[in-house]
């Protein structure tokens, strides 16, 4: 199948899934009964594929004019082959019927993140499937990662809504970072959008700056100054919402499990109750297969690193 094809394809699945699954997430959001049998995730695909950039800078001009030529065919191949993993990941959730069928869905679209796909669209799908699968604490790790690629998105807080609902092991909502209160707007751009707006500020700074320059106007220099103001405050968000999304400070429960008090079988519950699917947590430490965790509202506890996702 030639590449075109490919991407009229994946157009054609996504524009359909869209009309078909918003209707239902409208008036199902609220409530924890499963979706009717016709339902289909409302899939938005967007953004771009990123992509390493290796720095040819110190090699030999030779090689950078062949790097230069055989570069844009080598990345349209991985992006095709991309995009036909993304479509085959579709395919396989439209013909899923048992909870198997729709983590090999998941299992498809989770080979691009390993791959160093990054984009909303591809965990809020991973998040669809594993909602049809009934693993709840898994949904709810991939619709908060879109999150920050998707803060705007309807559909998504409905379904995180709703997994949240339906996970058994549910405990407090934990708090939010200190910065997302100072920084207001934080919530209202994705992370994408924070970058694309620190480069607008410095730039349009940097305009005005020449301009004044040019025209000896002083109160340019005032406003590239105002400028150069938000595209600093800009550039704290998103390195602070970098630094959220990279760190992996959250973590879920997605297997009923015991936490103890130390590394190791030996020590002593950390709870009086075991803790089940969908029970989210800050993660607090690491040290081999072990990971500390804060629960809001219970207390400290270590975990086997089989049973959370980060």
């Amino acid at each position: 199948m030639s590449p075109t094809a490919v991407v009229a394809q994946a157009s054609s699945l996504l524009y359909r899934r869209l009309l078909v699954g918003s209707a239902w997430m409208t008036q199902k959001a609220s409530r924890c009964d499963e979706p009717p049998a016709g339902w289909k995730p409302a899939i938005r695909q967007t953004g771009s594929l990123r992509y390493i950039h290796v720095n040819a800078g110190k090699l030999l001009p030779l090689f950078v004019l062949s790097a230069g030529c055989l570069m844009p065919a080598t990345l349209a191949e991985e992006r095709g082959a991309r995009e036909r993993t993304f479509v085959r990941g579709l395919e396989a959730f439209d013909k899923a019927k048992t909870p198997d069928e729709y983590r090999q869905a998941a299992a498809l679209w989770e080979t691009l993140l390993a791959d160093g796909y990054q984009n909303g669209a591809v965990y809020y799908n991973i998040g669809n499937a594993y909602m049809k699968a009934g693993e709840f604490g898994r949904a709810i790790a991939a619709y908060r990662k879109a999150r920050p690629y998707r803060p705007r998105d309807p559909y998504l807080e409905a379904n995180l809504n709703q997994a949240l609902a339906l996970a058994p092991g549910r405990l407090a909502e934990l708090p939010a970072p200190w910065w997302k209160h100072v920084l207001f707007w934080s919530g209202w751009l994705s992370y994408p959008e924070k970058f694309l707006a620190v480069v607008a500020a410095f730039g349009s700074g940097l305009v005005l700056a020449a301009a004044g320059l040019l025209l000896r106007k002083r109160r340019a220099y005032w406003v590239c100054g105002a400028l150069a103001a938000v595209a600093l405050i800009l550039s704290v968000d998103a390195a602070l919402a970098y630094l959220d999304a990279t760190q992996l400070r959250r973590a879920v429960v997605v297997t009923e499990t015991v936490a103890r008090k130390g590394m190791g079988e030996k020590y002593e519950p950390a709870f009086d109750q075991p803790l089940k699917d969908g029970a989210e947590f800050t993660v607090i430490a690491r040290s081999g297969q072990w990971v500390l965790g804060h629960f809001e509202g219970i207390g400290d506890g270590w975990l086997r690193q089989e049973t959370v996702v980060e």
